[in-house]
């Protein structure tokens, strides 16, 4: 079997897996800027533990549940020319918690803002359309990183 054969089933199954994990958004994350793929990474974990932080209003993440953290999957794109994240995320432990979907957004908004110093943009819709995931995985990358990669053990 080819290396091409390989990795294009590996994206079917990948995105066939995510479209039926019970995501609640479709996210893009900018930076609008060109980063190094650890860069980008530490990126998204500093914006994971900010959006947990705020939505629960504890210093630290440690005390509250796994199952109360944002549940994601994040795609890197274009990381030489303008490096973003496309992906999905289950925000309805927070909708739960803030009670009011506009705030969670915010939330959102302010964790990207702050976790990037400033720069970038987010993009974030509810409900993902059936062809969001191979949207993702367009560049067929092998990189992919979930939002647990970065909680606290």
């Amino acid at each position: 079997m080819t290396a091409t054969l390989t990795r294009r089933r590996e994206r079917i199954a990948l995105t066939d897996w995510a479209a039926n994990d019970n995501y609640t958004h479709s996210i893009t994350l900018n930076t609008d800027r060109e980063l190094s793929l650890s860069r980008i990474k530490d990126i998204c974990s500093t914006f994971c533990h900010l959006f947990d932080k705020n939505v629960h209003g504890i210093r630290n993440p440690r005390r509250f549940p796994v199952n109360l953290r944002m549940r994601g999957i994040f795609f890197p794109e274009n990381l030489s020319t303008n490096a973003h994240l496309h992906g999905a995320v289950d925000l309805s432990a927070a909708m739960r918690i803030v009670g009011n979907d506009w705030r969670v957004e915010q939330e959102v908004h302010r964790a990207w803002k702050k976790a990037t110093r400033g720069a970038g943009s987010v993009d974030l819709k509810p409900e993902l359309d059936s062809g969001w995931f191979s949207y993702c995985t367009k560049r067929a990358h092998d990189d992919h990183f979930f939002a647990a990669d970065f909680h606290p053990q």
